[in-house]
């Protein structure tokens, strides 16, 4: 009797007007806002270097002394990187200046210069005297004493010219690098430093990127924006050797950073003809080669790789580089890179409305980054012109010979030559034998 009545019940539910029925409507999803991008792009990339790196002349011996002896080369300097981008045409030719704060002391303000376009490129035959791409390239990463199993990766560069790709070289670089506005991908392009003055000159020591900046021209709308983020101050790099061979990396922690990265590039070349070889080291935990690791990284972007472990948490100060790459490179290049903040300005502001388009007219990137750099595995006989370390052959004919190198040429002689042979370069002539 209870089983009919509940059968009954459920009919009569079934039947039952509409609004009687429990209705579910699905969830009305808001509106997507429409973004329509800027015309104008604005970039203003400013770095600190220290050390090696610290500006355009190479070091003196003396500072090379210094850095083997475990301290950097003294003071930072300043650089800065303007781009701006615009699709829409000037009148007449293209102009454009960027207002400065006084803070900066680099007069009122900047010019903007727009490149002549440029020339199609002929075709040019190789050299009679090129010589193909030789040696091989050993790749090493991650911070310990030594390295880690299935290292290094060999990769012979002949093969690698060819075509020839070894699977995974590039597996664990999944790394997302914005680029700034550039001729060849604008309609219109102004850019500093160019061959103005204040572009001929260093940027003061005491130069401040804290103010009201303004940026106009023939073709950018009038676009302003202030910066609260100065340059970074500068990297210190520490080298301390252990008794196996490894290379200890200690540094001080630069305020702003969002990440560290570490690497060393090195070569190897001996007098007996034999192939260069290139060493490549890297601080990533994932193998990395050649990657964009030390260039502008985003601070969202930076947080991702430092979970993923291609770069250094912000608060490590100290690496070490394994025996087995300082073996086999045991004076390399060394670079140390502090990640840093962005600032970023978009006009006009987002409208409240998500129905109503965000039609953006122009927008600014400032981003920050801090380097520097020194020589590993330096001793002092690197300084002192040993013959026995040249690697280039020698001889005695006067007529088929070039002058040996000095004694602060001997690092880069010996990484240019191995990196020229990789590539592929003219044939070099021997060194004169020294009377």
């Amino acid at each position: 009797m209870l089983h009919r009545s509940f059968c009954l019940a459920t009919v009569a539910l079934l039947l039952a007007p509409a609004p009687l029925l429990a209705q579910r409507k699905p969830a009305a999803r808001p509106p997507t806002q429409q973004v329509i991008p800027p015309k104008t792009v604005y970039w203003l990339s400013a770095a600190t270097t220290s050390g090696f790196m610290m500006g355009a002349k190479p070091p003196s011996s003396g500072d090379m002394m210094r850095m083997a002896m475990g301290g950097g080369m003294g003071g930072t300097a300043r650089t800065l990187n303007l781009d701006l981008g615009s699709r829409l045409p000037p009148t007449g030719s293209p102009a454009a200046t960027h207002a400065i704060p006084p803070s900066m002391a680099m007069g009122p303000s900047l010019a903007l210069k727009t490149p002549p376009p440029a020339r199609a490129g002929t075709v040019s035959r190789e050299p009679e005297d090129f010589e193909r791409p030789k040696g091989r390239i050993l790749l090493f990463w991650g911070c310990g004493e030594t390295a880690r199993p299935g290292q290094p990766v060999v990769i012979d560069f002949a093969n690698l010219a060819a075509g020839q790709i070894p699977p995974g070289l590039f597996a664990g670089e999944r790394i997302r690098i914005a680029r700034p506005p550039s001729p060849t991908t604008w309609p219109t392009y102004g850019g500093w430093p160019n061959d103005d003055r204040p572009s001929r000159e260093a940027i003061p020591a005491g130069a401040s990127l804290v103010g009201a900046h303004s940026v106009s021209g023939n073709y950018p709308p009038k676009i302003d924006f202030t910066l609260a983020q100065d340059w970074m101050a500068g990297l210190a790099l520490q080298q301390a050797k252990a008794p196996s061979g490894a290379l200890n990396l200690s540094w001080n922690t630069v305020p702003g950073t969002t990440a560290h990265f570490a690497q060393m590039f090195g070569a190897s070349e001996d007098s007996r003809g034999n192939d260069p070889t290139i060493v490549f080291w890297s601080s990533s935990e994932l193998q990395t080669f050649m990657s964009g690791l030390s260039d502008y990284i985003a601070p969202a972007e930076a947080a991702r790789l430092v979970g993923t472990r291609q770069l250094m948490p912000a608060a490590q100060a100290s690496c070490t580089i394994p025996r087995e790459a300082m073996q086999a490179a045991p004076s390399g290049m060394i670079t140390l890179v502090a990640h840093g903040p962005e600032q970023n300005f978009v006009h006009p502001p987002r409208p409240a409305d998500p129905r109503t388009p965000w039609v953006q007219e122009w927008t600014v990137k400032a981003r920050f980054v801090s380097r520097t750099g020194g020589i590993a595995g330096m001793d002092m006989a690197d300084m002192g012109g040993d013959d026995a370390r040249r690697p280039a052959r020698r001889t005695r004919n006067p007529a088929n010979c070039v002058p040996a190198a000095s004694a602060s040429d001997a690092v880069s002689g010996v990484l240019g030559g191995a990196i020229g042979g990789l590539f592929g370069s003219r044939r070099k002539p021997p060194v004169c034998e020294e009377e």
